[in-house]
C-alpha cells in the first residue's frame, strides 16, 4: 500500500494463498469449499495466525502496518480469534458484504477489535449499495474503494459513492484507499475519488517478503466516527432516548404520525437497495395489511428493512429481518421509523402520552434529519 503524493509504502496487505499436493487452490474457491463443510471460522483463523508469523518473522511490527481480512461469517458467530485480540495493532479489513448481512453482529465485533487496539478498514465499498448508508455505523478509520470504481468509466454510481465518501470522510477524518491500481489512469481516478493511498499491481505483485512500513495514519476522530457505538451496549438506549435527549418534543396525533411515517417509507422506496430502514411497531397488531403491502413494496425494491415489534414476529419477508421485542425493553413503547440513504437521513420517534387513553392517540415525538441523531437511533435499534 503506497502513499499516493509520496509514492512510499505505508502497509502491507497478508493475502492468502494455500496449495494442494503442490497445485495452488483459488482463495475463493477455498473459502466456499469451507463453509460449505461449516469450516469457514477454523479457516480464518488459519489464515489469520499463518499472517501474524510471517509478518513477525519479518519485522512487520510497526503499529497499523498490517492489514488483515476476517471473513463475515467469523463476525456473525462472534469468533474473534485470541492471536487477534493479542496481536499487535492491525488494521482489521471487513468486506461491505458484512456490513449489509448481519449489522448487528458487525458492530460488536468491531467494538471487540477496537478496545484490542486495532483499526476498522470497510473493503470493497462500492459493491453493495446500502453499504453507503450504513458506513458512519460501523464508522471505519479506514475505506477501501471497490476496484470497479477505479477502472470502469465514471457514471451516476460512481458519482453517488464518490459524494457519500467524501462527506464521510470530511466529517470522520477516515482516510480513503483504493484497490486495484494498475495503470497512471487509475491513480488519478483514485485521486478524483478522494483517496491518498492505493495499491495494485501498478506498485508491484503480491510477494513473500516484505520490508517493515511505517503503517497507515488517520486524523483524530471526528463527530462522524464512532457517534452509534457511544450508546449501543446499554440495553435501554432507544431512539427516542437518543433524540430527545437533545432536541425539542412536540406534539402530535397518530393520524399526522402515519403520514410522516408513510413519507419516511416513500423516501426509501425512492432510494432501492440503497436505503435502509428500520421500524418500531410496539404490538404486531400495529403491522396492519396495509402496512405489509407498502413492506412488500419496499423489499422488492431492493431496500435493507427491519422491523422491531412486541409478541409475534413481524415475519416479513426474506430478506427483510423481523425482531421480536421483550416486553420489558423501553423500546416496546416507542414509534420508530429510521432512514438512513447515502445522502439522506432522518428519524420519526415517539412515545405515546397517556397509553391509558390510547383512542386519544397523542403523542409526543421529534422528527429530525441530523445524521449524526439518526445514525446513532439506528445503531441503538440494530444492537438488538
Amino acid at each position: 500500500m503506497v502513499d499516493i503524493d509520496t509514492g512510499r509504502v505505508v502497509a502491507h496487505e497478508a493475502l492468502s494463498r494455500a496449495s494442494s499436493y503442490g497445485v495452488p487452490v483459488a482463495p475463493d474457491r477455498l473459502l466456499h469449499d469451507a463453509y460449505q463443510s461449516g469450516r469457514a471460522d477454523d479457516l480464518d483463523s488459519l489464515f489469520i495466525e499463518s499472517a501474524l508469523r510471517a509478518a513477525a518473522a519479518q519485522g512487520l511490527l510497526t503499529p497499523h502496518s498490517l492489514f488483515v481480512n476476517v471473513e463475515p461469517i467469523s463476525l456473525a458467530n462472534g469468533f474473534i480469534t485470541a492471536p487477534l485480540l493479542s496481536a499487535p495493532p492491525l488494521v482489521i479489513e471487513i468486506t461491505e458484504r458484512a456490513l449489509t448481512a448481519d449489522p448487528g453482529a458487525l458492530l460488536t465485533a468491531a467494538a471487540a477489535l477496537r478496545a484490542a487496539g486495532h483499526l476498522i478498514a470497510i473493503d470493497d465499498l462500492g459493491a453493495e449499495p446500502a453499504s453507503l448508508a450504513l458506513l458512519p455505523l460501523l464508522a471505519p478509520e479506514i475505506v477501501k474503494l471497490d476496484m470497479n470504481l477505479i477502472r470502469r468509466q465514471p457514471d451516476r454510481t460512481t458519482a453517488a459513492m464518490m459524494t457519500a465518501v467524501a462527506a464521510y470522510a470530511e466529517r470522520s477524518g477516515a482516510l480513503v484507499l483504493a484497490e486495484g491500481v494498475e495503470t497512471a489512469e487509475h491513480i488519478t481516478r483514485a485521486r478524483a475519488l478522494g483517496a491518498s493511498v492505493a495499491q495494485g499491481w501498478h506498485f508491484g505483485k503480491p510477494s513473500e517478503t516484505a520490508g517493515d512500513a511505517p503503517g497507515v495514519t488517520v486524523r483524530p476522530s471526528g463527530p462522524g466516527r464512532h457517534s452509534a457505538i457511544r450508546e449501543r451496549d446499554s440495553s435501554d438506549v432507544t431512539p427516542f432516548g437518543v433524540v430527545a435527549a437533545s432536541t425539542p418534543l412536540r406534539v402530535g396525533d397518530r393520524a399526522m404520525l402515519v403520514q410522516v411515517s408513510i413519507l419516511l417509507e416513500e423516501r426509501a422506496l425512492a432510494a432501492g437497495d440503497s436505503a435502509v430502514l428500520l421500524s418500531t411497531f410496539q404490538s404486531e397488531d400495529n403491522i396492519t395489511e396495509a402496512t405489509r403491502r407498502r413492506y412488500d413494496r419496499l423489499i422488492e425494491s431492493g431496500c435493507l428493512l427491519t422491523a422491531y415489534s412486541t409478541g409475534a414476529s413481524a415475519a416479513l419477508p426474506h430478506p427483510a429481518r423481523s425482531v421480536t421485542v421483550d416486553d420489558a425493553d423501553p423500546l416496546a413503547a416507542e414509534w420508530d421509523v429510521v432512514l438512513l440513504t447515502a445522502d439522506y437521513a432522518a428519524a420519526l420517534t415517539a412515545r405515546e402520552i397517556d397509553p391509558s387513553r390510547h383512542r386519544e392517540g397523542l403523542y409526543e415525538f421529534v422528527l429530525t434529519t441530523d445524521r449524526d441523531l439518526v445514525t446513532r437511533s439506528a445503531g441503538a435499534l440494530l444492537s438488538r
